[in-house]
């Protein structure tokens, strides 16, 4: 199992950030992973980097480690610009760049306040919000094969396919990553967190790549130690990748691998 990181730009300095990946890169951790919010005050503090100019910065600040979206909301922006958004990101990180994508949240949940604040419409329905994921898949393999849509050239294309991974709470969207993308992210304390992985595996078509399984949760002591019951029981369940997530003020001196 690969261990990544991601820090929380509500609560941390750029320059703080910045330092801190570059301990994680030190390290050896696979992917600092990073957040794609409007507003430091879904995410308990009081500011918030724009996701993909922060993947960006990240990029050119580092040489080995990967970067990554968890997640890139599908609501934040045009589909289409999302997809030239992560192809620039891979040319910039020179293919270390890891896509995470979600669904969006639900317009009444806490997250939905800062769309609402700025005009951006969140669609209730789970199901048409799924369709935005398909949507953004069905562009990016549109845009990202010659750079060209609907007749105009010239969108960027990146030299690799980036890793997509899909942010899930629910086997429908679970599945639909399964059949269309690498893989999944699941929280760490998802009721059906067996479950969904078990469905999406099962949903893997025959003859792709096996399923990526990936789940986050917030950093502690035990979960730094590899004998621990809880990343015991990811082992057991075969998980890929584990992030540990420091929601509060960056600390690298507790990543240390």
């Amino acid at each position: 199992m690969i261990l990544d990181v991601q820090f929380n730009a509500a609560t941390t300095p750029w320059p703080e950030l910045r330092d801190a990946v570059i301990a994680a890169q030190e390290a050896g951790y696979g992917v600092a992973w990073v957040l794609d919010h409007l507003a430091g005050q879904v995410m308990r503090g009081d500011q918030m980097l724009e996701c993909f100019t922060w993947v960006g910065a990240l990029a050119a600040s580092t040489t080995t480690i990967g970067i990554g979206t968890l997640v890139a909301n599908v609501w934040n922006r045009p589909v289409a610009v999302l997809a030239a958004a992560a192809a620039s990101a891979q040319i910039i990180s020179d293919g270390r760049f890891w896509l995470g994508i979600g669904a969006g949240a639900s317009p009444a949940s806490p997250f939905g306040a800062e769309h609402a604040a700025v005009g951006i419409a969140l669609h209730p329905d789970m199901a048409t919000r799924h369709q935005r994921v398909q949507d953004f898949i069905d562009m990016a393999r549109t845009m990202w094969v010659a750079g060209e849509v609907n007749g105009v050239t010239g969108f960027p294309i990146p030299p690799t396919t980036p890793p997509m991974i899909v942010g899930v709470n629910s086997v429908a969207l679970a599945t639909l990553a399964a059949r269309e993308t690498d893989g999944i992210n699941i929280r760490w304390n998802h009721p059906r967190f067996e479950a969904i992985i078990e469905a999406a595996r099962e949903a893997r078509p025959a003859g792709m790549s096996p399923l990526v399984v990936t789940t986050w949760e917030p950093w502690s002591e035990e979960l730094m130690d590899a004998g621990s019951p809880q990343r015991e029981l990811y082992t057991k369940l075969a998980v890929d990748r584990l992030i540990v997530v420091q929601f509060n003020r960056a600390d690298p001196s507790k990543i240390v691998l």
